[in-house]
């Protein structure tokens, strides 16, 4: 049995069909298409009618393909371009489509990430785990395996594209996510780090550091710097590695990942292989009776 899970997030809309093996989802398929939909929504949270069509249409051509694979299960997630004043009406379109469509809080957002994370690590015990997405950043603390705190801010990669490079923002929403969430505020020497932001850098990072297990952060802090000095070797190792529709994210998402870094005192990052996706599937499985 096949099953399919649609990402719409604030930069792009990912395809994903998975196959269940002993319980757990491996990829066969994986489609990703630029969306942006995080520009479509203006200062009112209010997401403008071609964004929404934009969003109805890419779903459409998945849903062909999917009839073409003959693909039953479809689920859909909408992370932080839900979270507008017009959400009924983008659910709504969305819901002309073939798919069942499931609007994520930011909350759901990070604990399916958790879910999702464990996947990639199952002896999970204590620490913090973040995912800097498009339009939202995730915080997770855990201990003894468990989630203790799963929590969201409005402020990601593509968000951060429109602000200066080194703004305060960054630091601003980390600590005060902190104060909110006694639990996020601790040291941690390596993060795990979730998301397509930390997978891009982690592509950069590897292609200087092809042997190490995972990033480490004073490493990370070097790759960053030459890129802010547009120095070539880096900026031709950013393009060779981090696709052509995340490139001009990619600075303001690195600087993100690095602000967290600094925050949580952390030597080293960890890159999780799953996430959001596994673990929503995950969960819409347990729903059906299918696990």
């Amino acid at each position: 049995m096949q099953y399919a899970i649609a990402d719409i997030g604030s930069n792009t809309i990912v395809l994903l069909v998975y196959e269940m093996e002993n319980h757990i989802p491996k990829p066969i398929l994986h489609i990703s298409t630029p969306a942006h939909l995080i520009d479509d929504v203006d200062e009112n949270k209010v997401m403008s009618k071609q964004g929404i069509q934009k969003a109805t249409t890419i779903l459409n051509e998945y849903a062909k393909k999917l009839d073409e694979m003959h693909i039953h299960y479809r689920w859909a997630d909408i992370t932080e371009p839900c979270r507008i004043q017009n959400q009924d009406e983008l659910v709504q379109s969305l819901r002309s489509t073939s798919w069942q469509i499931y609007p994520l809080t930011g909350e759901q957002e990070a604990s399916y990430d958790f879910l999702g994370v464990q996947y990639s690590y199952p002896d999970l015990k204590d620490g913090i785990a973040f995912d800097v997405g498009g339009g939202s950043t995730e915080l997770i603390s855990y201990q003894d395996g468990n989630p203790i705190d799963a929590m969201s801010f409005p402020l990601g990669c593509v968000r951060l594209a429109h602000l200066p490079l080194d703004t305060p923002q960054c630091k601003k929403y980390i600590q005060e996510a902190q104060q909110q969430y006694p639990s996020l505020d601790r040291m941690c020497k390596r993060l795990i780090g979730i998301g397509g932001t930390v997978r891009a850098a982690d592509k950069v990072y590897t292609s200087f550091y092809p042997t190490s297990s995972c990033m480490q952060v004073n490493q990370l802090e070097d790759i960053y710097a030459h890129l802010v000095q547009k120095d070539e070797r880096y900026v031709q190792a950013m393009q060779a590695n981090v696709g052509e529709s995340r490139q001009k994210v990619f600075l303001p998402g690195l600087h993100m990942v690095l602000e967290i870094a600094r925050n949580y005192q952390a030597e080293s990052i960890l890159i999780s292989s799953t996430g959001i996706r596994e673990g929503f599937l995950t969960t819409r499985l347990h729903e059906e009776g299918i696990l």
